[in-house]
């Protein structure tokens, strides 16, 4: 992640770079070409952000597509440990029973009942932790990037101030050539940072694609797995509060 960050910025240092150097002369003309400059900057801007955009929505779709498939095969995997832990239990039961699991039914469907809802509440508090967390990070980065990018444009500023200050006019024999290469030279340099900048936002749409598919993948196989293990740990518990029941009732024929 170090290295697409540094890609990224190299590309703006240097844009810097070339805006100071087209300032050197603060006359009409300069304006003009600034002006020029601007334009097709701004259209050339809008261009590769829309590209950008478009190819990252493709990623996204593909992947809400992916999740889709995901959770089709989760609900295949719990229902299948639910429904293996259910046929075994329900064995172990039925061999235990003596024909009292009609008064029990009542009981075991508001276990089931109460289960569901707590386990709801389990997943909101869960959902509410990670959105809280999900922000604070967000909020501090953000802190973040505006106290670097302010600071590193206060000194672009100070600096690109500093050297202007320093430049004479040029010849006015020389100005027709001058706006020439200069109108050359930033056409040829947009048209280069065009294309760098446009290959790396699609790598940063691929690289976080892959970020996403590979978080999510894991966190589905977690959730499923603590399902399982909830699932058969209850089977477990109620086949024991079913046995026991029974028991209780053949210790007390006599009363």
């Amino acid at each position: 992640m170090t290295l697409k960050k540094k890609m990224v910025a190299g590309v703006v240092a240097v844009g810097i770079v070339s805006g100071a150097g087209f300032s050197l002369a603060n006359t009409d003309a300069g304006g003009a070409l600034k002006n020029w400059y601007d334009s097709l900057f701004n259209n050339t801007s809008e261009a590769v952000l829309s590209e950008s955009d478009a190819n990252f929505e493709q990623i996204l779709a593909q992947l809400r597509a992916e999740n889709e498939v995901l959770k089709e095969l989760a609900t295949s995997q719990i229902n299948g440990t639910r429904d293996s832990v259910i046929n075994t239990s329900s064995l172990a039961i039925t061999n235990a029973k003596n024909g009292h699991i009609q008064s029990l039914e009542g009981e075991k469907g508001a276990i089931l009942e109460a289960m569901d809802y707590q386990f709801y509440n389990l997943f909101l508090q869960g959902t509410l932790e990670i959105y809280a967390k999900g922000n604070e990070m967000q909020a501090a980065a953000t802190s973040d990037f505006g106290s670097h990018t302010g600071a590193k444009g206060q000194a672009a500023v100070s600096e690109v101030t500093t050297q202007l200050n320093g430049v004479k006019d040029n010849a006015v024999s020389e100005l027709e050539e001058a706006i020439r290469q200069a109108k050359a030279e930033l056409t040829a340099g947009v048209d280069n940072y065009s294309e760098v900048v446009t290959r790396n936002l699609s790598n940063q749409a691929t690289w976080k694609g892959e970020d996403i598919r590979e978080a999510l993948d894991g966190i589905l196989a977690k959730m499923v797995t603590d399902q399982q293990t909830i699932i058969t740990a209850k089977a477990a518990e109620l086949e024991l509060n079913a046995k026991q029941s029974l028991d209780d009732v053949v210790a007390g024929i006599d009363d």
